[in-house]
C-alpha cells in the first residue's frame, strides 16, 4: 500500500507530507508539554520521513502546528492560497501529463502566478470527488473533466479563471 500523503500550506504554497497524519497521532498521545516542545517534536517527527528545506524550519514548525491544531479539532484560521489554485487530475497518461504541461506554459507565456499541481495517485484524485479523467479543477471547481480540450478552450478557461481571481 502506498504511503499516504497529506498536504497542508506552507507560506502559501501546498507542500505534501508523508505520515502527517500518524506524527499527529503521536504527538497527542505523549504526556502535555510546553507548545513550544511540541512543536520541535512535531517538526522532528514529519522531518524523519519528510525534506526540510533549510533555513524554512519556523514556517514549517508554524503550518504543521496550525494542522496538528485543526487535528485536534480546534478552531484555527486556514491559511488560503493567494491567486489561483489549478488542479490536474489523471491516470499519469501522455494525454493527462501534456495537459499538466499546457497549463503552465499557458500561464508561463502570459507571465501569471498559479499553484498548479498534477495529480495522479488514486487516493488523492478522491479528494475532489470522481469526475472523469482527465480532469481541470479551478480553485475547487471542476472546469472540464473527461477529454483534452483544445487549445483555444483551456485558454479560455484559463482566462476566465484568471480574471475572477
Amino acid at each position: 500500500m502506498a504511503a499516504k500523503i497529506t498536504q497542508i500550506q506552507v507560506d502559501g504554497s501546498l507542500i505534501g507530507f508523508i505520515g502527517l497524519e500518524e506524527a499527529f497521532q503521536r504527538l497527542a498521545r505523549q504526556p502535555p508539554a510546553s507548545h513550544e516542545v511540541m512543536q520541535r517534536e512535531l517538526l522532528r517527527q514529519v522531518a524523519a520521513k519528510n525534506y526540510i528545506p533549510p533555513g524554512r524550519e519556523e514556517s514549517y514548525r508554524q503550518a504543521l502546528w496550525r494542522e496538528f491544531r485543526r487535528f485536534q479539532g480546534e478552531e484555527v484560521e486556514a491559511g488560503s492560497l493567494p491567486g489561483l489554485t489549478i488542479i490536474i487530475l489523471g491516470a499519469g497518461c501522455a494525454g493527462c501529463r501534456h495537459l499538466y504541461q499546457q497549463v503552465v506554459d499557458y500561464l508561463s507565456v502570459r507571465g501569471f502566478k498559479a499553484d498548479v499541481q498534477y495529480v495522479t495517485d488514486p487516493e488523492c484524485r478522491k479528494n475532489y470527488g470522481h469526475p472523469a479523467l482527465p480532469a481541470v479543477i479551478v480553485n475547487g471547481q471542476v472546469a472540464l473533466a473527461g477529454r483534452l480540450p483544445a487549445a483555444a478552450e483551456l485558454s479560455s478557461i484559463l482566462d476566465t479563471a484568471l480574471k475572477e481571481k
